[in-house]
Order: structure tokens, then C-alpha cells, then sequence
């Protein structure tokens, strides 16, 4: 009888630390997404900004200010990119969990 108490026991640790760490992964997820979005927000203003400030000068746009907003433009999409994959995980992991409860 004692291994079968004990086994039991190792099941539900087992069992809660999974579930701690599926909560804190998606904590840590949404955390992730709100800084990115965070940080998106910061990087377009600033992009535009430049262009503003480019498009006010009758000076034709140098290269160091049409290289800067192609970056800032292409740093801009990347963390769109990594948003919705951050978004796709999560989704999956909502998914998952539901099939998870759903067998129970």
C-alpha cells in the first residue's frame, strides 16, 4: 500500500508542477507580447517622427535618413512578426489546455 500512496503523490506533484509551469509559461508569453507591443509602439513613433521631420525639410532625403527609417521599418515588422507568433502560441496553448480538460 505504501508505494501505491506514494505513487500517488508523485502523480500530483507531477501534475501541479505541470500546470505551474503551462501558467507560467503563459504569463511569461503575455508578458512577452505586451512588452513587443510595447516596444513596436516606441519604434513607430520614432519612425515616424523621422519622417515627418524628413518630409517638413525641403532638403532632398539623405541616405542616412531613408537607411534609417528602412530600418526602423524593417525592426518594426520583425516584432510584428514575433507578436503574432508569440499570439500563435498562446492560442495553441489555450488549445491545448481545453483538449487537456476535455479528457477529464
Amino acid at each position: 500500500m505504501a508505494s501505491s500512496s506514494s505513487n500517488n503523490v508523485n502523480e500530483i506533484k507531477e501534475v501541479s508542477w505541470s500546470y505551474n509551469m503551462a501558467t507560467e509559461f503563459k504569463i511569461f508569453v503575455n508578458n512577452r507580447i505586451t512588452q513587443d507591443k510595447g516596444c513596436l509602439i516606441r519604434y513607430v513613433e520614432e519612425r515616424n517622427e523621422l519622417r515627418k521631420k524628413v518630409e517638413a525639410s525641403q532638403d532632398p532625403i539623405r541616405k542616412r535618413d531613408r537607411n534609417r527609417i528602412n530600418m526602423l521599418t524593417a525592426i518594426i515588422n520583425d516584432i510584428i512578426d514575433g507578436i503574432r507568433e508569440l499570439e500563435g502560441q498562446a492560442k495553441l496553448m489555450e488549445v491545448h489546455e481545453q483538449a487537456s480538460y476535455d479528457e477529464d
